[in-house]
């Protein structure tokens, strides 16, 4: 397992990766890829998708394990009139649930 993983993919590879349809697949696999408490850092540069498309689909594929932490804004070479059409980076901590069974009292 890894502390931090970049999610950078392309958001449109004719044949490989449409962002809508497999930024899912993706992110599923994160807990298993993470150490406890490690981090993610998603990346999303397609204009016509929103930073709550990431958000969502975090939630859905990983509930509550994965938590938002911040997004962080992109440098000001790169300023953007329309910060939800310009490149999103948001991070994320895994904080898998803790199995209260199996601590000892």
């Amino acid at each position: 397992p890894f502390d931090c993983i970049v999610v950078d993919p392309p958001s449109y590879q004719k044949g490989s990766f449409v962002a809508k349809k497999d930024y899912g697949k993706v992110i599923r696999r994160l807990p298993s890829l993470l150490n406890d408490n490690g981090y993610a850092l998603l990346c999303l540069n397609a204009p016509e998708i929103d930073s709550d498309f990431l958000l969502e689909k975090v939630k859905e594929e990983c509930g509550a394990e994965m938590v938002f932490v911040e997004r962080l804004e992109n440098p000001s070479t790169f300023e953007s009139a329309f910060p939800e059409r310009a490149l999103k980076v948001l991070l994320f901590q895994y904080q898998p649930a803790v199995d209260v069974s199996s601590v000892e009292t």
